[in-house]
This record gives structure tokens, C-alpha cells and sequence, in this order.
């Protein structure tokens, strides 16, 4: 647990960040009712195939390596994160082999960590591999912040833009995948990604699996029940937002648990640690039985070393993915 103490402090306190607050009453539109029926309105799930460019440019074993990007279909106030840009690794051996889609976790500046904790592991299990850098992460961070950090904040409403953003760019590029050929694609995603990742389960049915580790039912929590969020909720204060109603209220929309996945239940896995200090494990049961009591995996882990370490997140998703894919994606589902 001492990695996850330090990884906790290290994002608190050396990262501090920009101080963000909400201004005016934008954020009481935000859970209008119909975008609970539907949540496609909102996320934009239309299936648009958006238009791509595409690189080679160099290899991993087992995979070549593509730089793909295209204009987001949310643009947001940045510029920068307006253009989506991601990585396919087209496995060598198989063209047609099951795609994983990741959807990463925040703050990652290199994609060498994503590539040695999940994209390498996921080609030698016979996948290829696909990932879009989250808005303002990256190559899409503004100039002067570093990656991720305007993602979540005191500004509510941007915090909901950026997941919206992040969502509907992952939907773009399955959309592109699909057009090319690729049937079987599934969801991989993780800590902050697990929430995209589940809002996008809720917005289509036709996922060969969905596997999320160290996923919660909201973001709410972790940003106010977690020592993660401290600085964040000073920032609330500040602008008057700090109360549970409220931010429960304007976060809704990007709380994976507000919606039933359409996605069939066998095809989920839920992986969490016991001792997760970010994920709170009571949100990772709120979750579980917000989605009808999925499979659920419980772990001796923290948050870190769940995501992170041998025996870990992959050990159990490996597999799962594997005979999912194997049997095809779910009835394809996008309509409330």
C-alpha cells in the first residue's frame, strides 16, 4: 500500500495543478431527463464514421503501429484536445483479430506505460489493440497545464465536457474500425477510464466484453470522499459548490452507475481491490449492483497495485476477454 500512499500524496500535493471553479447555473442542465432514456443524445451515438488520417509509424513485436487522428465530433473551449489522436496496433499474425479498446486512466504523460502494462500483454494474448488519448492528455494537453489535469476540477461543467468529449471520441473510433472490417471489438478500461468506458456500455450493446478495474459508480466519490480529492475540493468550496446534492446533481451524466448497461451481463467483468484508497470498494459495489450484479472480481490490492503490478488487473482480464471474443459481440443494441 505504500505505492499507493505516494502515487496519492504525488498527484495532491507535487501536482497540484490550476485552480478551476464553476461559474453561473449552466451545470443544473445537466441531467435533463432525456438524456437518462437516452444517453446516445447526449454522447452523440450515431455511429458517425469520422474522417480519419492514418500513419505508420514503426512496430512492436508481434504488431505494426499506427498513429491515426480526426477532428473531434465535440469540439470543447481547448483547441488543442478539439483533435482526436490515438494508436492501433494491427496484430501481425491475425488482421482480423478481436480489437481492444483502452481506455486509459488520467494523468498519463508517456505512452510507454500503456504500452508495457497493456498493449504489449494484449497482442501476445492474439488481440490488436486500439486507444485514443483522453481529452487534454498528451498531445492534447493545452500549453502550460500537463496532461490531464484540467480533466477533472471545480469547474464542473468542464469536467462533464471533457468525459463527454473522451466518450464520444472512443465511439468515433470504433465507428472507424467497424467501417474497416473489425466485428469483434471490446472494452478495456481503467481507473478514470473505467468511467468512460462504462458510459460508453450504456450507450451501445454490441461490445464482445466490457472489463473495467478500478472503476467506481461516480466520480463524485473519489472527489469527495478520498484523501485524491482534497485539493479539487477545496476549489468547490471556494465557488460554493461543495455539497454532495450538487455535484452529484451536475456529475450524473458521467456516473456509469445512473444508466443500465446494454451491453449483456455475462459479457461484463468488474475488477477491484479491497484496499483501493481512490475507488472506494463501496463505489465499486454500488456500481456492481446498479448494473444487475455482474461478475466481480475482488483482489488484495490498492488502486495502483491492482492496475499496475503482476497477478494484478490483467491476470483476470486476459481470459475473460479471450473467451468473450471468441463467441462474438452481443446483440448490437444503441437505442434506449
Amino acid at each position: 500500500m505504500h505505492l499507493d500512499r505516494f502515487r496519492i500524496w504525488y498527484k495532491i500535493t507535487y501536482r497540484r495543478g490550476r485552480v478551476l471553479a464553476t461559474e453561473g447555473d449552466a451545470w443544473t442542465d445537466l441531467d435533463a431527463p432525456a438524456f437518462f432514456e437516452d444517453p446516445g443524445l447526449f454522447y452523440h451515438a450515431d455511429g458517425a464514421v469520422p474522417a480519419v488520417e492514418q500513419k505508420k509509424v514503426g512496430r512492436i513485436a508481434g504488431a505494426e503501429v499506427i498513429r491515426f487522428s480526426f477532428p473531434t465530433l465535440h469540439p470543447m473551449k481547448f483547441p488543442e484536445t478539439n483533435v482526436a489522436v490515438g494508436r492501433l496496433y494491427r496484430n501481425l499474425r491475425d488482421p482480423g483479430a478481436p480489437v481492444v479498446l483502452i481506455s486509459h486512466g488520467w494523468a498519463h504523460r508517456t505512452l510507454g506505460t500503456i504500452e508495457h502494462l497493456y498493449v504489449r500483454p494484449f497482442v501476445r494474448a492474439g488481440f490488436s489493440v486500439v486507444f485514443v488519448m483522453h481529452p487534454l492528455h498528451f498531445e492534447r494537453t493545452p500549453p502550460g497545464a500537463y496532461s490531464g489535469e484540467l480533466v477533472v476540477s471545480a469547474d464542473v461543467v468542464l469536467t462533464v465536457e471533457a468525459f463527454r468529449q473522451g466518450v464520444i471520441d472512443m465511439l468515433a473510433a470504433a465507428s472507424w474500425l467497424r467501417s474497416a472490417g473489425h466485428t469483434r471489438i471490446g472494452l478495456f478500461g481503467y481507473s478514470l477510464g473505467a468511467y468512460l468506458a462504462g458510459l460508453m456500455a450504456a450507450v451501445r450493446g454490441d461490445w464482445a466484453f466490457v472489463v473495467l478495474g478500478g472503476a467506481g459508480d461516480s466520480p463524485v466519490s473519489p472527489i469527495l470522499d478520498t484523501q485524491l480529492g482534497r485539493n479539487i475540493r477545496e476549489d468547490l468550496a471556494a465557488c460554493g459548490m461543495l455539497d454532495r446534492a450538487k455535484v452529484a446533481r451536475a456529475w450524473k451524466i458521467i456516473s456509469p452507475a445512473a444508466f443500465r448497461p446494454r451491453v449483456p451481463k455475462e459479457r461484463i467483468f468488474l475488477i477491484a481491490g479491497r484496499y483501493d484508497r481512490i475507488m472506494l470498494p463501496a463505489s465499486a459495489r454500488r456500481l456492481w449492483r446498479a448494473w444487475g450484479r455482474p461478475r466481480l472480481q475482488w483482489l488484495d490490492r490498492g488502486h495502483y497495485t491492482l492496475l499496475a503490478t503482476n497477478r494484478g488487473l490483467m491476470a483476470h482480464a486476459v481470459p475473460f476477454m479471450r473467451t468473450q471474443a471468441e463467441s462474438g459481440p452481443g446483440p448490437a443494441r444503441t437505442g434506449a
